[in-house]
């Protein structure tokens, strides 16, 4: 059994690198074979709606990494703020081998993806920037200065991404990781 859980979870991370660096619509079922060394037949065999499928699983399994890898740590007040907040820049960082990595978000919504992974996708970033919000509230933070703190840094962080990818600057994303821990700081100090 843990065999086979193994199994899945090596070709869910394999289906997940395919659609994180080709999108949806650039994604074959030719190239999914190629990639995972699995005949067509076996992927329907795993996936038995196709490309759709192995989509959301993908999406799903992300939303799960994200709800126990950053969300939850992020939510646990055991935990110093500035311990929480560092611990999520270094997840982040692995997560998209700093910054090496597309964003599955970015990726997906280059043309029209489906409303239940528009969803899913909505409700991890929904979670993630109250999560944020709720450590700066922590840390003294007012309601509307927290909602705004959480949101810009979701937005720099994929727009590092992006950016790092369009110039193939490697510092980009590791740059801006840097500085929103220095401000995060900047913010304890205060």
């Amino acid at each position: 059994m843990a065999q086979q859980i193994s199994e899945n979870t090596v070709l869910i991370e394999a289906l997940f690198d395919i659609f994180r660096n080709h999108g949806y619509e650039g994604t074959t079922l030719s190239l999914l074979s190629e990639i995972t060394g699995l005949q067509k037949s076996s992927l329907y065999h795993h996936f038995p709606k196709g490309k759709e499928d192995m989509l959301k699983t993908v999406v799903s399994y992300v939303s799960l990494q994200i709800q126990q890898h950053i969300i939850a740590p992020l939510l646990d007040t055991q935990v110093k703020p500035e311990k929480r907040f560092s611990n999520m820049i270094a997840t982040v960082k692995a997560f998209y081998s700093q910054g090496k990595k597309n964003c599955l978000l970015n990726v997906l919504n280059l043309g029209e993806a489906k409303i239940d992974i528009k969803k899913l996708q909505n409700d991890d970033y929904s979670a993630w920037l109250n999560a944020l919000a709720r450590l700066g509230n922590e840390v003294g933070m007012s309601q509307q200065e927290a909602e705004s703190w959480s949101e810009r840094f979701v937005i720099i962080m994929e727009g590092a991404l992006v950016i790092q990818r369009l110039t193939s600057n490697a510092q980009t994303f590791e740059k801006h990781m840097e500085y929103e821990q220095k401000q995060f700081q900047q913010f304890l100090k205060s």
